[in-house]
């Protein structure tokens, strides 16, 4: 929890690989507990598992048979979509389905509190002093201190940086927030803290990002919330007073037009993009974009885009089907929505390869189909 959500770009780079100890305690936790001798997988993990395999074995194909161009992403991808499910879904099926949620709880909201905190404290900290406060292997790489506004996409949007908290990235930091937001609202009591961590998705400053935070609001109120009426008043007024502080950010602060809002080239991700269709792909691999689906389309066809999204919603649909005709705990529909928000941004932004975005996606798709025993 402390170097995948609080410190997850805390590390070094071995020739201009990142190895974060987030990642690295992750996977040495996992060699450790792998060949242990008794194992208890719950029957919905390996089922999330065996419908990853059909996109893992087509796109590990398609880039045999069309090559690879970066090896760095090659690893990104593999870790991404072969090691991170096998791990969540695998070996710590058991120990997912066994948590001490109490406790897991009450650290999970602090540490989001922190990373909030830390994020606005940074927001202001570059606007006033015009350099970003940096601590090496905790906040930023060690190969990258002083050089953050340089090697990372941190877009200037007037006088402030996207805020980017320890994620080094404001669309990151966003995406990861977004897939944990409503379990946080619904877990944590203060309205002030839950205003703090609102705040700072804000002030990422990031369109996709708060659309992504209109679409979560939404699920919240109308599916979460049991209050339908109070709900919908809520909804209604908080949005319309969030899009208002849009507008006026953008004409008074950025000078930016409506339009900006609306750009249909989506931030100049379509400006390069065609859209002829093929079932397979003879492209190489070099990296999975921004846009992911058309990304993974352009990368590994028709095919293979029908195998990712078969695997990345699997954990939904199995869940929401399995339980049908069953009331569902707050809980597990905070974390569906989060996931269903997740993958809805993807569209636009999904940070696919950039950690720690797919370690939170499969530990929260792992975590969707466990019991839970806890009263709240």
């Amino acid at each position: 929890m402390l170097f995948l959500v609080v410190f997850p770009k805390g590390g070094i780079k071995f020739k201009n690989i990142p190895i974060t100890w987030g990642y690295l305690f992750l996977a040495i936790i996992a060699l450790s507990t792998l060949f242990r001798k008794r194992y208890f997988v719950r029957k919905e993990h390996i089922y999330s598992l065996i419908a990853l395999v059909p996109f893992q074995v087509s796109s590990l194909l398609s880039m045999y048979i069309n090559g690879i161009q970066s090896s760095g992403f090659f690893i990104s991808f593999l870790v991404s979509f072969l090691f991170l499910p096998f791990i969540f879904f695998l070996v710590f099926s058991e120990y997912i389905e066994n948590l001490d949620l109490e406790y897991f709880f009450k650290i999970f909201k602090r540490a989001i509190l922190f990373i909030s905190s830390y994020g606005i404290f940074l927001f202001f900290y570059r606007g006033v002093f015009g350099s970003l406060f940096e601590i090496p292997l905790l906040t930023v790489n060690w190969h990258e201190k002083g050089l953050l506004e340089n090697l990372k996409c941190i877009n200037h949007r007037g006088f402030f940086l996207k805020l980017i908290s320890t994620y080094n990235n404001g669309n990151i930091y966003g995406i990861c927030l977004l897939m944990i937001l409503p379990l946080y609202k619904y877990l944590e009591e203060s309205k002030f803290k839950k205003i703090l961590v609102k705040l700072s998705i804000i002030l990422t400053l990031s369109r996709t990002v708060w659309i992504g935070f209109i679409i979560s609001e939404f699920f919240f109120d109308f599916f979460i919330i049991k209050n339908k009426k109070k709900s919908l008043i809520k909804f209604l007024t908080s949005s319309l007073c969030f899009i208002a502080i849009l507008l006026i950010f953008a004409k008074f602060y950025l000078h930016k037009p409506l339009s900006w809002y609306f750009d249909p080239t989506l931030g100049g991700r379509l400006l390069d993009k065609s859209f002829e269709v093929n079932f397979f792909s003879t492209l190489p691999f070099i990296h999975i974009e921004e846009m992911v689906y058309l990304s993974i389309f352009d990368t590994f066809g028709f095919l293979g885009l029908l195998l990712f999204i078969i695997g990345m919603c699997f954990s939904l649909f199995n869940y929401l089907f399995k339980n049908i005709n069953i009331e569902k705990s707050p809980i597990d529909l905070c974390i569906f929505f989060g996931l269903l928000t997740y993958l809805i941004i993807s569209i636009s932004d999904s940070a696919t390869l950039y950690l720690p975005v797919m370690a939170f996606y499969w530990f929260l798709s792992s975590f969707l189909q466990t019991n839970k025993r806890i009263s709240l």
